[in-house]
């Protein structure tokens, strides 16, 4: 192993790095920008893995999309070198404690959970660049002429009296086809029922509760009171058209509720799974940074709906589980835009793994909207900065640059957990909540070229491109 001193002036720290996607690539740049002295293996096998920990190792850092295959290899790590320093990517939180109670000396780290912060800001206020949880709530990023710092935020508290009109919305301007049949039956059925109790009342001289008796007697068409059969004329005519009214709006009733009962629903007609009309985030993408993000923001008490274009994707049950409105189609769709009311939306916020689709679909958001605030999950930065030259589409957040950063940092000793992006500098925030800029320049940083998935070590950094 190299030993070169690092930037601190002591001796280069040995990272073995296990990965092979764009945030691997991210993370040995930071490392080597640091001065730490890495050994890449690209989706190796458990015996090029026993290899490379024969030599001196300060620490292992594994990157994988898959939860299992950071969980096998980590095993594989902790059985040849027990107490080395260990960090890996895994999401899924059940995975990620039984790897902690497995394995000694690790680190699990979501990806989701590092870059999400950075989301959630600028959806909760366009002032902020991030927000950090606290052991008592939540604080927020601000920049400000001496640089970013952590100020007090408070998750918004609606008012009982809007909180009733939000839910009486939702109930009369349902989002679903079938939801709105339902309604409209329901809302026909009672019309008819008072207007009927008003006719009779008044037209037979009846109290109020031998009219409403005898209406109700009528809608469900057991017959009209003995007293209309003695009645005038035009008294017949109406109690026939009332029943017959009434007969139809409960057909349409039934077949709302048959509807709703057979079919799959991702959206409810009232409580936390009904689409919000009002001061909402639109979140397009419910991968895993889509589903946590949506998560946070409930935590942050803001309205949320969700987008995913594949009705068979894994975390959209999950969303339904946590009680997220899930619409399945694709957020390029303008109709699907306007039909959630973007004119009234906090934000929206585009985090599918396609930059290009991110694009298009905060392209087509703006069109409905010019001032919507916008937000864009993006990588390898190449397309967006093109787009970003031609016109304004949004706050861009790098999400490798910004987890690689992290995972970096981790590697390095460092305690620090989160980080954010201000001004093309990556931020890391320690548990005390002291801000300080990461050594070393990510920007530009390529795509990774390394060795076969033979697991042999990669000869020589990534280059500066």
């Amino acid at each position: 192993m190299d030993d070169r001193p690092s930037i601190d002036g002591s001796a280069a720290r040995r990272i073995l790095l296990i990965g092979h996607d764009e945030l691997t690539a991210v993370t040995q740049r930071a490392l080597e920008s640091a001065g730490a002295y890495v050994r890449h293996l690209r989706d190796p096998h458990d015996r090029a893995i026993r290899k490379a920990l024969q030599e001196e190792v300060d620490a292992v850092v594994v990157i994988s999309r898959d939860d299992h295959v950071s969980l096998r290899i980590a095993l594989v790590v902790g059985g040849v070198r027990p107490g080395v320093a260990l960090i890996v990517t895994v999401f899924d939180r059940d995975v990620s404690k039984q790897l902690e109670r497995a394995v000694e000396n690790v680190r699990v780290m979501s990806m989701a959970d590092i870059v999400v912060p950075t989301f959630a800001g600028p959806c909760f206020d366009d002032r902020l660049l991030s927000v950090v949880r606290t052991p008592t709530g939540f604080e927020g990023v601000q920049a400000d002429d001496g640089g970013p710092r952590l100020v007090p935020i408070e998750p918004h508290v609606q008012h009982p009296g809007r909180r009733l009109l939000a839910a009486v919305g939702s109930l009369l301007r349902p989002y679903e086809v079938s939801a709105r049949i339902l309604m409209a039956g329901l809302l026909g059925f009672h019309v008819i029922l008072l207007l009927d109790t008003a006719v009779l009342a008044t037209a037979l001289d009846m109290g109020i509760v031998e009219a409403f008796y005898a209406a109700a007697k009528t809608i469900v068409t057991v017959g009209p009171s003995p007293l209309v059969d003695e009645g005038p004329g035009w008294l017949k005519l109406f109690s026939a058209g009332a029943m017959l009214t009434a007969l139809a709006f409960t057909a349409i009733f039934t077949a709302g509720v048959v509807d709703r009962l057979l079919d799959r629903r991702l959206t409810a007609m009232a409580g936390p799974r009904s689409v919000p009309r009002r001061d909402h985030v639109v979140v397009v993408g419910l991968g895993q940074v889509g589903l946590r993000l949506c998560l946070l923001l409930r935590e942050l008490r803001v309205p949320v709906v969700a987008i995913e274009a594949n009705p068979d994707h894994d975390y959209v049950l999950r969303a339904k589980h946590y009680g997220i409105p899930v619409l399945i189609g694709r957020g390029t769709s303008r109709h699907l835009l306007e039909r959630l009311s973007l004119q009234r939306a906090r934000a929206l916020v585009a985090t599918t793994s396609d930059e290009v689709q991110n694009i298009a679909i905060a392209v087509t958001a703006l069109g409905q909207r010019e001032d919507l605030r916008t937000l864009l999950r993006a990588g390898t930065g190449e397309v967006v900065n093109e787009t970003r030259s031609l016109f304004s589409i949004g706050v861009v957040r790098d999400v490798y640059r910004i987890g690689g950063t992290l995972l970096a940092a981790a590697a390095l000793g460092s305690d620090v957990n989160k980080a954010f992006l201000h001004e093309k500098t990556v931020y890391v925030v320690g548990p005390d909540g002291r801000i300080v800029p990461f050594e070393g320049d990510l920007r530009d940083t390529p795509r990774l070229e390394s060795s076969s998935g033979a697991g042999e070590a990669s000869p020589a950094p990534v280059s500066e491109g």
